[in-house]
């Protein structure tokens, strides 16, 4: 899962804004709304179900394509969702057309896209039958089986859909049972690799990157020898050029004959010992 700014555009259309509390929050979202940037990501049109429908309708960015996901404040009835679909010409509404009642949901969205790691940040969330659906900060949907869910698996079916969205976003809250939970905690609970790719980002990019040198140079293997990457690709990662993934360190792993675990319990261990050796010699 990326960091990175998840949308090339942002646009907070017609008076969607006006959901924000206060003038503080509107300058970030028309900071966020002229920070454009090329690249592949999609777009985001943030807009009032009401003013979308209107009989004058908004005019949208010319930059809407195929690709651009939609955060809808759903202030009209229910049965309008269906012409919102059609009206955007959204052939997979699914995939790109978020709706929401709660108009807090534009603060969290903000809030969100502040932060280094948008998918932190939880912009709306419901239980359908069995599973926990939320809609994280970068517009992508999880679905989470209440069963795999810490705490959450133990609470009778009336309890699950009790919850409250932290006013920033940061998790979900049981009040009942005061149970928090955060994305982070439901991704580890669903996506193995996930809590991998958390132990990596926990680390400074130089311990890392140290880290892999000395355990490549203890195995007596070159550069050469990682299957599956590039001489290049290790060296820029072992120069500190580029962040280590999940996706290679379980290639590091398989070269130095350890399970992804052992790779990265031996990578910890270094980096503590690393810094903790730094520590003693103090400044140079």
């Amino acid at each position: 899962m990326s960091d990175a700014r998840p949308f090339s555009h942002i646009a907070f259309c017609g008076t969607v804004t006006d959901c924000l509390p206060d003038a503080g929050f509107r300058a970030l979202a028309r900071q966020l709304s002229a920070a454009a940037q090329a690249g592949p990501s999609p777009s985001l049109v943030v807009a009032l179900a009401s003013e979308l429908l209107g009989r004058d309708r908004l005019r949208l960015p010319n930059w809407v394509d195929t690709d651009t996901r939609y955060l809808v404040v759903l202030d009209v009835p229910e049965q309008a969702v269906l012409r919102l679909a059609s009206m955007l010409r959204l052939h997979k509404p699914d995939q790109r057309l978020q709706v929401c009642r709660d108009p807090s949901v534009v603060k969290r969205l903000v809030i969100a896209l502040k932060r280094p790691a948008p998918w932190e940040g939880i912009l709306d969330a419901y239980v359908l039958k069995d599973s926990l659906v939320v809609v994280l900060g970068d517009m992508s949907v999880w679905k989470f089986p209440v069963g795999r869910l810490p705490k959450v698996r133990r609470f009778e079916p009336a309890v699950v859909s009790r919850f409250e969205i932290d006013s920033s976003g940061s998790y979900l809250h049981w009040p009942d049972p005061d149970v928090h939970m955060g994305p982070s905690q439901m991704l580890q609970a669903v996506d193995p690799m996930h809590l991998a790719d958390v132990g990596i980002r926990r680390y400074e990019m130089e311990n890392v990157s140290q880290a892999l040198l000395d355990m490549r140079h203890d195995r007596q293997l070159k550069q050469t020898e990682i299957p599956g990457l590039s001489e290049r690709h290790v060296r820029r990662l072992e120069r500190e050029e580029i962040r280590l993934t999940v996706e290679a360190a379980s290639k590091f792993a398989r070269a130095f004959g350890l399970t992804l675990s052992g790779f990265l319990d031996e990578l910890s261990e270094r980096i503590t010992i690393g810094n903790r050796d730094s520590a003693r010699a103090g400044p140079a």
